[in-house]
């Protein structure tokens, strides 16, 4: 499950991760360049509606009709002219080199006749090169905010001054009329950073704004955290005064990674995940039985590999037995000769121990040579101990062959390492495999006298077995198909074809290999490479 999971869905969140990190950069790269066509058109046309008041004024005051100094019933009609042109006028009023307005025409009529001369826009007006001037805005003498446009000229060598003052709030509104402002708030602030005009949502005029935008370049955009929020603005600075036009969303996204487009890729993502999961989990389950059935299959052919040695053992077996049970009979028959007094012979207690003793070692022998058959034979599961391989085979071959090749005349060589160290395996299972390449061997002499020999010997971290026969060999094409299963080279009803089939089987399954070299004619050598602990 942890193997599938990895290499199905470890790519697949690698990509999720990837493609959202993408989606999300270019969502913001495109958000900013949106932002900033925004802020471009907005300070464009601001200040071209700046112009364009500036060119009203500048053509009331170069106007040949206009009196210098006018009356002020006349700037009422100039006023109501400049409205028609923009309802963003207040007022405008008329001023002589002093800083006095001689003529005023708008609500505040106590204006007139007042003193401007120190007013800061004033006096930049009077020493700048410029003709017109925008100011910030300010309170003034009405303790009102707006700001004041004013252009100047030289009549007859005095100075003079016409200044218009506009309402904030309507150029505001007009501003939110155009293009693209439903999207965004849309503030102006001075070089100091105080708003000049914001919407109620994020601030009032004159008010200290959290966003003052560099002065290079002059049209950009930024990102900064406010609040805990990060928050994307764009910016654009204008040309006839010293403001910058701020926009920035209207919604701004907090954390972008769970938001918007993101959150249905991850919900899209998690639905697939979880798919994923189940048939992974149901493949896992069903790859589990089939595996469970593998062995369960294997383990059946195991027994039965058992089962066949132990049938072509079974005649070695039985006059292994015999002997035993002939000395029992013997004993058991003179003792009761002794008995019948028909022969007038008696025994004394001595000589009856004695032939009782010889009874009782024919039975222990009997019941040893049984109780290794069984154990032998008795299904049982993979029980992993440290063993000493030389007695592993000593326990198969003086325990159930030696009999067998006494009275074939065939020998039994062992060449064994003294030092052989011990292994971690299942002493049944390679036992097992043991008796089924001894009695391959045995069978390759085809009833003639021969030799089997076992070494044993330590290489690189593993132990090797090595079991070679005297008898015909392998042919040369039936050597890659040794161990398939039921492959076989004996004759019909002399051999399964399962022996070396699932010796092939325990032995891969602690971990090993078996390697076969042979030669027709010369014999043949099988030899088992274990390793000092298997591996899972």
């Amino acid at each position: 499950m942890i193997r599938l999971l990895f290499f199905y869905l470890g790519p697949l969140i690698v990509l999720i991760i990837f493609f959202s990190i993408q989606y999300s950069a270019m969502v913001a790269e495109s958000r900013r360049l949106h932002l900033t066509a925004i802020a471009e058109n907005q300070s464009n046309t601001l200040n071209l509606f700046l112009s364009e008041r500036i060119v009203n004024l500048d053509n009331l005051i170069d106007d040949p009709r206009f009196q210098h100094p006018p009356a002020s019933a006349n700037l009422q009609i100039y006023l109501d002219r400049l409205k028609k042109n923009s309802q963003t006028f207040v007022d405008i009023g008329y001023f002589d080199s002093s800083g006095i307005q001689v003529a005023y025409a708008g609500p505040y009529p106590s204006l007139e006749k007042v003193d401007y001369s120190s007013e800061d826009w004033f006096r930049r007006l009077k020493q700048s090169d410029e003709n017109f001037i925008i100011t910030d805005i300010y309170l003034g003498f009405r303790q009102i905010p707006h700001f004041t446009i004013a252009v100047s000229r030289n009549i007859e060598g005095e100075l003079v001054i016409l200044r218009a003052t506009l309402d904030p709030g309507n150029i505001y509104e007009y501003m939110r009329s155009l293009e693209g402002a439903n999207e965004v708030f849309i503030s102006i602030v001075n070089e100091d950073g105080y708003y000049q005009l914001v919407t109620p949502h994020i601030g009032t005029p004159l008010e200290s704004s959290s966003i003052v935008p560099p002065e290079t370049p002059r049209l950009g955009a930024e990102t900064l955290k406010i609040d805990g929020s990060r928050i994307t603005y764009a910016y654009s600075w204008l040309r006839l005064a010293d403001w910058a036009l701020i926009v920035q969303p209207s919604d701004p996204q907090r954390g972008g990674f769970f938001s918007g487009f993101n959150m249905r890729i991850y919900i899209i993502a998690a639905a697939m995940i979880l798919l994923i999961i189940s048939v992974i989990a149901f493949r896992a389950n069903k790859l589990v039985e089939m595996q469970m059935e593998t062995d369960r299959t294997r383990a059946q052919l195991e027994h039965a590999s058992k089962l066949a040695s132990v049938g072509e053992l079974a005649a070695g077996i039985a006059h292994e037995i015999n002997n035993p049970l002939a000395v029992i009979n013997e004993e058991a028959g003179l003792i009761k000769d002794y008995m019948n007094p028909e022969f007038g012979e008696t025994m004394d207690p001595e000589r009856l121990e004695e032939h009782l003793n010889s009874i009782q070692q024919s039975v222990f022998r009997c019941r040893d040579i049984t109780h290794k058959l069984l154990r032998f034979v008795r299904k049982s599961d993979v029980e992993l101990k440290t063993h000493n391989i030389n007695d592993i085979i000593d326990g198969v071959v003086d325990g159930l062959l030696m009999r067998e090749m006494q009275v074939s005349n065939i020998e039994i060589e062992k060449n064994y390492d003294p030092n052989i160290p011990t292994i971690l395996t299942d002493r049944n299972q390679l036992q097992q495999v043991i008796l089924n390449i001894i009695n391959n061997g045995v069978d390759a002499l085809e009833g003639r006298p021969g030799t089997i020999t076992i070494k044993t010997r330590t290489e690189n971290n593993h132990v090797e077995i090595a079991i070679s026969d005297t008898g015909k060999g392998i042919k040369p094409g039936d050597i890659e198909k040794l161990f398939m299963p039921f492959f076989t080279t004996k004759e019909v009803g002399k051999g399964t074809g399962l022996g070396l089939s699932v010796s092939y089987g325990i032995i891969k399954s602690l971990g090993g290999e078996i390697k076969v070299d042979s030669t027709v004619g010369r014999g043949s050598e099988f030899t088992i490479i274990l390793p000092m602990k298997p591996g899972k």
